[in-house]
């Protein structure tokens, strides 16, 4: 092996390494892999299982949701091919075995991509990391494989003049694992940015990419499609903020992008590296730069534009069976365009002391992404472990409104600990395992066998991971009927604040059982009962006339209760 092989094959050891970061970390703190619950297993998870039984011959599995009134076609991700892996695969295998795909794909897509665009090896490498970072955020992951193999799509547009069969198998392929709604508006912008990128400008190209791609998307977007044709959905509730009001939060982000928020490491280092990839564009006199500048700048407007209620006027009078899909996902071409000029600019720029910076940047912007969750979750349960329940939910508090300040005073007071020395064993409830907590779940269905439930101050999706029928849940599409059914159980909560109202009434997809004040709950369970709800799973103690006094089942662990409806 040549040295300049080598060094390039050492340097692509640099990003998996640092990927590793995430995984190692976690099982030496919690000997175990934290995830963040946000979206990715909360529902995804769960939506996987459900298609996992589905494949595997029991057909209606899915009426385990919403009092059975959920259709087979609102899983938008049924007929993906990568789900035959779901029936090989246990369901946190499938999880992680999508998680490091999606990584490794996002890595040596973006690589190829910037290989062809720069020429320089190295700067391809730091730009994958960077793409592969911003892309595969734990809080936030990619949603389907587009985004992973979207540079090497517009590798396709930019560099070849003709498509060979393998590439429009590839692409229909590509098409078949992507969504209409996450990943259209962002792959239609892609083509007309490649159209002006690329030196080879073929109309013929991009329209046979177009056909192709968009042949597989609408095959897989079937659900999609006898969605909107049935009955209507519950997303034509849904309200868009106003023109003024989305500006208004975009410069907001814009402003706080500019001045990084230091108390959040790895989002500020993300911030202030995209700061001086932007500001770079000023001095290096670059036309490719100063293009996918302009193209930066257009899409933040477009997804400004598309966010508010001006994207509506069209679907409230036309497109009607369009108007709850959220257009502001062409925003998600951003991490590509970002990650495009940094190798434009580490290749065009001279000075070699600013692209030193701009590479350790990168590096440590994708370290502090591995290092932020399993470290927040680990601060989160060493607080929690140690410090009196009051204190704890004082620091929750101030937590949410970034009153640092306070959170620090409340850990500096030692009146606020429990023990006079701190207990540093700690263990995760947001691994996978015990996210779903299936041991204290394999009870509950012992005892309830297919009744159905509601969880109060417990997420309503780990029941139906664990086989149990619900009637609330986290979904994307159900009826509108069952959303103003379900508002019944939830009503007089809602009249006592216009924060769950407008969550509840103006977005929707939580249909979860919202509430105040748990020592003062307004909830209607008798309501709960007519939508079939036989027991409650709560993590808290329940006093109520529609529910029997005595819990039928505690479990200590998790702090889980269960309760018969009268």
């Amino acid at each position: 092996m040549t040295t300049i092989k080598k060094k390039i094959f050492n340097l692509h050891i640099l990003p998996f390494l640092i990927f590793l970061i995430y995984y190692l970390y976690s099982l030496i703190i919690f000997e175990a892999v934290v995830v963040s619950p946000h979206d990715n297993i909360e529902i995804e998870a769960v939506y996987d299982r459900i298609i996992s039984r589905i494949l595997k011959g029991d057909f209606n599995s899915y009426r385990i949701f919403l009092s059975g009134e959920f259709k087979w076609y609102y899983l938008d991700r049924i007929f993906y091919p990568v789900n035959l892996f779901n029936v090989i695969l246990s369901d946190k295998q499938f999880y992680f075995f999508q998680e490091v795909i999606e990584k490794l794909v996002s890595y040596f897509s973006f690589y190829l991509l910037a290989k062809f665009l720069c020429k320089e090896k190295t700067y391809s490498i730091f730009g994958a990391l960077f793409y592969t970072t911003l892309i595969n955020d734990i809080n936030s992951p990619a949603p389907t494989i587009f985004l992973p193999v979207m540079p090497y799509l517009f590798y396709l547009l930019i560099s070849k003049t003709q498509l060979r069969i393998k590439h429009l198998a590839t692409i229909f392929f590509i098409g078949l694992n992507s969504s209409l709604v996450f990943d259209y508006f962002s792959m239609v912008l892609m083509l007309i940015i490649s159209y002006f990128i690329g030196s080879q400008k073929s109309y013929k190209t991009i329209f046979i990419f177009f056909t192709t791609i968009s042949l597989g998307m609408t095959i897989v977007g079937i659900p999609l499609f006898l969605s909107v044709l049935g009955e209507p959905l519950h997303r034509l509730a849904m309200i868009k903020e106003g023109f003024l009001d989305i500006a208004t939060l975009e410069l907001k982000k814009f402003y706080e992008m500019l001045l990084p928020n230091f108390t959040e490491i790895s989002d500020s280092l993300a911030r202030l590296l995209r700061v001086l990839i932007l500001i770079s564009c000023f001095y290096i006199k670059n036309k490719k730069a100063n293009l996918i500048l302009l193209f930066i700048v257009t899409t933040y407007v477009l997804k400004t534009l598309m966010s508010s209620d001006l994207s509506q006027i069209i679907f409230n009078n036309f497109f009607v069976f369009a108007k709850g899909l959220n257009f502001s996902r062409v925003g998600n071409i951003l991490p590509l365009l970002f990650s495009v000029l940094l190798v434009t600019i580490l290749k065009a720029n001279q000075n070699k002391v600013f692209k030193k910076i701009l590479i350790i940047l990168t590096i440590s912007t994708s370290i502090s992404f591995q290092l932020y969750y399993p470290t927040y979750e680990f601060t989160k349960e060493l607080l929690r472990n140690n410090l009196k329940e009051e204190s704890f939910e004082l620091i929750k508090i101030n937590f949410n409104q970034r009153n640092n300040k306070k959170i620090i005073l409340i850990m500096k007071d030692k009146k606020n600990y429990k023990f006079e020395n701190f207990i540093y064993k700690v263990k995760t409830g947001n691994s996978f395992d015990s996210y779903f907590r299936i041991e204290t779940y394999k009870k509950i269905k012992k005892l309830i066998g297919n009744s159905r439930v509601a969880s109060v101050g417990v997420n309503p999706m780990i029941a139906p991971m664990n086989d149990i029928n619900v009637i609330d849940g986290y979904h994307q599409m159900y009826p509108l009927s069952y959303k103003k059914k379900f508002r019944k159980i939830i009503e007089e909560e809602l009249n006592q604040s216009k924060v769950l109202k407008d969550y509840y009434d103006n977005w929707g997809n939580r249909v979860y059982m919202l509430y105040n004040n748990q020592d003062n709950l307004l909830l209607n369970f008798n309501e709960a009962k007519k939508l079939g709800a036989e027991y409650i799973i709560s993590s808290f103690p329940l006093q109520n006339k529609n529910i029997e006094p005595d819990y039928l089942l505690y479990d200590e662990d998790n702090k889980t209760y269960l309760y018969k409806i009268i």
